[in-house]
């Protein structure tokens, strides 16, 4: 009994960690790709966005070395500091944003 006790003490945070790491490593949802914009449009589609209270949807680009996108939805606003946030219309979570990332933003 006292084997079974420390056996699964060990394994508990063992599987919770496998499980956080399985779920990161696991392949996200295919999002269709939308063209790249110039850094123009982007810089006007941004500040449209966060001088109306409409509802957008953004393409981050993963990295710079692959095509591999991320896509945000909801509203967006910027802080004292100048940081750019994504706040999700469904679950009101904020999520930070990198500007030189951003491959398209289109209004809903």
């Amino acid at each position: 009994m006292q084997n079974y006790i420390v056996q699964h003490q060990f394994q508990a945070p063992l599987h919770h960690l496998l499980q956080k790491l399985i779920k990161y490593v696991a392949s996200k949802k295919a999002v269709p790709l939308k063209r790249q914009l110039n850094a123009q449009e982007i810089i006007v589609r941004l500040e449209l966005a966060l001088n109306t209270t409409d509802p957008v949807t953004v393409q981050l680009n993963d990295s710079l070395f692959n095509e591999r996108i991320t896509q945000l939805s909801g509203y967006i606003y910027q802080n004292n500091h100048g940081q750019l946030f994504v706040q999700s219309y469904k679950t009101h979570k904020f999520s930070n944003i990198t500007p030189g990332m951003i491959r398209h933003i289109s209004f809903n």
